[in-house]
């Protein structure tokens, strides 16, 4: 299969286009995914909308920029692979989309970057947009299940991955049992406003629950509402949801109940100097990932409960733990859902302006410190 520099056998390409829904955790729908390479290894995935069919050259040229500004959070990358998923019928020449993969394919080798192939797949079939060979791109193009059946593809399934059909963006994931009475405690706890001890105690509640295997802890919670609304309530206060992150990627108790005692003796004029570095991605340190999948799995299933100002406080939480990741358009649904539901939600605009610049926390871009998709 031949390319407009160097080649890839069509193995590797159904290889590639394989990897694409285990590398972003779910199979996307009208978008562009920009494969990050180093050589041949791959580096990182970058996801996005497709544009409308009405966007004219010189916005296509403004977003291909925009997708080399994202590139170069990886310093080491040096080339790309390009796949766009479209259910738009091929009618007839050009396939779908070619004047947009053009524009961005030469933006990207203008800045330096090796485009090895780039591909449309469609509900059934898929196509290169650069291989002219019929013998193996024909123009009717070639069926999915050779992507299906790709080793590459059986070997990720044998090692546990399985996309989801979408993203999800926070939609109830069930109903919680006596959620009035939980609500009841949230709202008690929030009136009897308990200053700076209440916050203390709050974030010492979340850090023993850090400690705990979520799955038991949850079916513990579903009954009793007065420890589920403890933990719901303690996110109305701005430090304890603001500190949970920076809890989670702490590598031991220790660190979590230090980060408490620091809280404790510097009271509001503490400077954490260390938690907004670490909140903005700044550190060159990785999460402690094992805890971070916790708050991510606490987080989540307490979601069903969570109402208003904790919801919010929850959704932005995943929304982190997303962003940490690598994984940004996870990160913006959490974020659109709350801010549709509260648009007044100040941390949630904040992230969204800081994450629409494309801005990626410097683990994400170092193989050693990025998220490996197990904890």
């Amino acid at each position: 299969m031949n390319s407009p520099q160097g080649q890839l056998s069509v193995s590797d390409a159904e290889g590639v286009i394989s990897l694409v829904p285990h590398m972003l955790g779910f199979h996307p729908r009208e978008s562009l995914v920009v494969l990050i390479m180093q050589g041949n290894a791959l580096e990182a995935t970058l996801r996005i909308d497709l544009p409308g069919s009405g966007l004219g050259l010189p916005s296509t040229r403004r977003l291909a920029r925009h997708l080399v500004d994202y590139m170069r959070a990886a310093p080491d990358a040096d080339g790309a692979c390009l796949v766009v998923y479209s259910e738009q019928e091929r009618i007839a020449e050009p396939l779908p989309c070619q004047g947009f993969i053009d524009v961005v394919a030469t933006q990207l080798q203008r800045c330096g970057y090796r485009i090895h192939d780039a591909w449309l797949v469609g509900r059934q079939r898929w196509w290169s947009y650069f291989c002219t060979d019929a013998a193996c791109c024909p123009g009717d193009g070639r069926p999915l299940d050779e992507v299906v059946l790709s080793d590459a593809n059986l070997r990720m399934v044998v090692e546990g991955s399985s996309p989801v059909p979408e993203l999800w963006d926070g939609s109830s994931d069930g109903a919680w049992p006596a959620v009035e009475a939980v609500r009841e405690v949230v709202d008690a706890q929030r009136q009897a406003e308990d200053g700076w001890k209440g916050i203390i105690r709050g974030l010492e509640r979340w850090c023993a629950a850090l400690d705990q295997e979520p799955r038991e802890l949850l079916s513990r919670l579903r009954s009793n509402p007065a420890d589920a609304g403890a933990l719901l309530a303690a996110l109305g206060e701005h430090m304890v949801r603001d500190a949970l992150p920076f809890a989670a990627g702490a590598s031991s108790t220790a660190a979590r109940q230090a980060l408490v005692g620091q809280l404790r003796e510097g009271g509001t004029r503490v400077q954490l100097r260390d938690l907004g570095e670490f909140m903005l991605g700044h550190s060159d340190r990785a999460p402690h990932w094992r805890t971070l999948e916790r708050l991510w799995d606490l987080g989540r299933g307490l979601l069903p409960a969570a109402q208003g100002a904790d919801r919010c406080a929850l959704l932005c939480i995943l929304a982190w733990i997303e962003w940490s990741k690598g994984h940004s358009s996870g990160a913006h649904a959490l974020i659109a859902t709350c801010r549709a539901e509260e648009p007044g939600y100040r941390l949630a605009a904040l992230l969204d302006a800081f994450w629409s610049r494309g801005q990626l926390p410097r683990w994400a871009t170092r193989r050693e410190t990025a998220w490996s998709g197990r904890a």
